[in-house]
């Protein structure tokens, strides 16, 4: 079945498979480790189970664009800041899923094991060819950030390098000589590690404004509305139309639906205006292009059903319903409290239910330019609000970008969504063309997912993670502030020694305990 794709389950042969093949990984590793082999291609093992792989590629080129130091120090400076507001946001999110894991505990229908891993072909989400480039760019510019701090400050660099578990990158580094580095003042310390993750999400960002200029060559191939579900209930008419000579035929998921009688539907308010004209029971001529033919115009007869009774339906066969007028039995009564309980919230969202209202009986209606206008959210072009307001949105609506290749099955935009646009025949869409256009999309949208995954990825608090360093000084640096409020109150200082020691203990106790924590919350699931 479609919906089938790729699901690989704890239980199927991939889970074994991986287990097995890191078993052999770590005594291949270890054998060429006694050997000797891993000095002569200049590698070292790391954390008993990573392949460390240095060269000195790059760092000529590295020193070239590392001369303006004032700039980059700026640079880093911002930087800096960024990935602590980033890390705040981080920390909160990671205390909430672990909240929420320990009120609700693990779901019980976890995502296949195969969408745990982070490898473009293997894993259904991330396509090979544009997983493969947005992996090396992100990892290039990411330790790249690291390497122009380290020289900005005048640190040297020994080596560039590259994770590897087996033959699958996990990760890039660039290797600063170790002494410069737990010399430097932590300020500047701070900023080399701040800079890989705030470079990746920079350059996220410059592909997000590059994909808003990209949706605005773009146009529909039909104007209109569609659902991406069709209500199977008896008061949904969209699942009990007709042809004009009665041959049954439902209204089907991401069918353009171009007019209701005469009216034109090209977008949501137009719909909801030309649905308040008629009532339950009203019989109309919708007008629909099917998605299996675009060029094909259909004429369906539908029967509206009664919004107010499926919404009851609804509400009865819920959890949520409730004997609210305590006559005990639970009933219209009942509902219609709940009505008006909420009648102001449904008022401001424009879904205000009524006996006798309209019913088409579709869920998820949108214009045919979604597919593009969801990549950039509140900078579609029919989006309402102030610059100021769709800035603030941005950074939630960029979030919620991670989570559209899992809906896509592995792409920017769903299939029929891309087969309904067309590039404008004005601007560069007439130049380029819709094929290259969508290219764009393509190429920017897995640049920001890549760059945004890695970038917050590496801003947890744990080591060795940049964020794990991060966490490190900024608490080394809480320490001493604590340490000079007690000379001041006439407390005797703790030793530098004493402050070291305890700052290692608790940044690694803490890296370790996090680790755990959501390697538990990861695999739980999969066991119970």
């Amino acid at each position: 079945m479609a919906n089938e794709w790729l699901e690989i389950k704890a239980y199927d042969f991939l889970f074994p498979l991986l287990i097995f093949s890191f078993i052999c990984w770590l005594i291949i590793l270890s054998r060429i480790q006694r050997t000797g082999y891993l000095d002569k291609i200049n590698a070292t093992k790391a954390l008993g189970f990573i392949l460390m792989l240095r060269t000195q590629k790059g760092i000529k080129l590295l020193d070239r664009v590392a001369k303006p130091r004032k700039f980059w120090r700026i640079y880093g400076e911002i930087s800096l800041w960024v990935c602590r507001a980033s890390m705040v946001f981080i920390i909160l999110f990671l205390f909430l899923a672990i909240l929420l894991f320990i009120i609700t505990g693990p779901t019980k229908d976890p995502m296949p094991v195969s969408t745990m891993i982070a490898v473009p072909g293997l894993n259904p989400v991330i396509p090979l060819g544009w997983g493969i480039f947005a992996f090396i760019v992100s990892l290039v510019i990411h330790e790249f950030g690291h390497g122009l701090q380290a020289r900005a400050h005048g640190m040297r660099l020994r080596s560039f390098g590259l994770l590897l578990l087996g033959p699958l990158p996990l990760g890039a580094f660039a290797e600063p000589e170790y002494d410069e580095l737990t010399r430097a003042p932590r300020k500047e310390r701070q900023r080399m590690f701040a800079a890989g993750p705030s470079t990746n999400l920079f350059l996220a960002l410059i592909c997000f404004i590059i994909l808003i200029f990209a949706s605005h060559q773009f146009t529909a191939i039909n104007q209109g509305m569609y659902a991406k579900g069709i209500i199977e209930h008896e008061e949904s008419g969209a699942h009990s139309s007709t042809t004009l000579l009665g041959a049954e035929y439902p209204l089907n998921a991401y069918d353009i639906i171009t007019k209701i009688d005469q009216y034109p539907i090209p977008d949501k308010e137009s719909f909801d205006r030309v649905m308040d004209n008629y009532s339950a029971g009203d019989q109309v001529k919708l007008t629909i292009i099917p998605i299996n033919n675009t060029n094909e115009v259909i004429i369906l007869n539908v029967t509206f059903g009664d919004a107010y009774e499926y919404n009851y339906y609804v509400w009865n066969t819920s959890e949520n319903r409730k004997d609210l007028n305590k006559d005990g039995e639970i009933g219209r009564d009942d509902f219609q409290i709940v009505l008006e309980e909420n009648r102001a919230f449904l008022e401001q969202m424009g879904q205000t239910i009524e006996p006798g209202d309209a019913f088409l009986g579709v869920s998820g209606l949108v214009s045919s330019t979604h597919g593009i206008d969801g990549l950039v959210g509140p900078f579609a072009p029919e989006s309402s609000g102030t610059l100021l307001e769709k800035i603030i949105i941005t950074p939630f609506h960029v979030i919620q970008l991670l989570f559209q290749p899992f809906e896509n099955k592995g792409t920017a935009m769903n299939p029929f969504e891309e087969s309904m646009l067309v590039a404008d025949s004005k601007g560069l869409g007439g130049i380029l063309g819709t094929s290259n256009m969508i290219l764009i999309v393509e190429f920017c949208f897995w640049l920001i997912w890549v760059n945004i995954l890695l970038g917050l990825t590496n801003l947890i608090p744990i080591l060795p993670f940049d964020g794990g360093h991060l966490f490190k000084d900024m608490m080394h640096g809480a320490i001493e502030k604590t340490n000079r409020l007690r000379e001041l109150l006439g407390f005797k200082k703790w030793h530098p020694l004493s402050v070291e020691n305890l700052v290692a203990k608790i940044s690694g106790w803490s890296s370790l305990g996090l680790f755990l924590i959501l390697f538990i919350m990861f695999l739980l699931p999969y066991f119970v």
